[in-house]
């Protein structure tokens, strides 16, 4: 009965030492899972996503001269009009044209008024006249004064004018202007015509009135 008695007692008091064991593991457990209390401390603040990338205001588009930036070509034509005081009902033929001098972008103005040929470089950015040219033309076609001297057996310069006009239909004689020229033995009537934005080529036979050559181009 002691053996017995001694075993059950032994036995109790090593459940006893289990189960303490158990509960110091549980207390240790429920120690270390308590979660911190941050309401004394400051939420860090978002962080900005720099991989975003800015989106342009509505109309605010960056062009290039070549897109269209700075002054237009209506604009360009009336700058040379007026440094030339000349107006455009006394223009016979004008050609506006972009082109690019030593890395600037320009407009080419070119117009015809009368006997007289203006050339116009103008920065297309800033509108500023960077050159300009003017020359008179004795060749244009002024009546009886100026004429070339006509050689026997040919038409006359009147004729020839006269043959031009009734290819161009609303053309002034003022706008067209021709000199004599011999090739081969032959004489011709060569010359240039400028009317309604179009610029005309041609070649006459002095002897026949028969127009060898003849081109058209547009000027815009």
């Amino acid at each position: 009965m002691r053996k017995r008695r001694y075993f059950i007692l032994a036995a109790a008091a090593a459940l006893g030492i289990t189960l303490a064991g158990c509960g110091n593991n549980s207390k240790e457990q429920s120690q270390g899972s308590v979660t911190p209390n941050y309401d004394n401390q400051s939420t860090p603040e978002a962080t900005p996503d720099t991989t975003a990338q800015a989106t342009p205001a509505a109309g605010s588009q960056q062009t290039t001269p070549e897109g269209g930036s700075g002054i237009t070509e209506e604009e360009a034509k009336s700058i040379a009009l007026t440094d030339a005081g000349v107006t455009e009902e006394n223009v016979s033929a004008i050609r506006v044209k972009q082109d690019r001098d030593d890395g600037v972008m320009i407009y080419e103005v070119e117009f015809y008024s009368g006997a007289q040929e203006y050339d116009y470089d103008i920065e297309m950015a800033t509108g500023t006249i960077l050159s300009k040219d003017y020359d008179v033309e004795n060749d244009f076609y002024t009546g009886q004064q100026g004429q070339s001297a006509q050689p026997e057996g040919t038409i006359s310069q009147d004729q020839a004018v006269q043959i031009v006009m009734d290819r161009i239909q609303g053309i002034a004689a003022s706008d067209i202007r021709m000199e004599l020229d011999h090739d081969d033995g032959k004489t011709y009537y060569e010359g240039e015509a400028y009317y309604n934005n179009k610029e005309y080529e041609f070649e006459i036979d002095a002897s026949t009135g028969e127009v060898v050559e003849w081109s058209e181009e547009n000027w815009r």
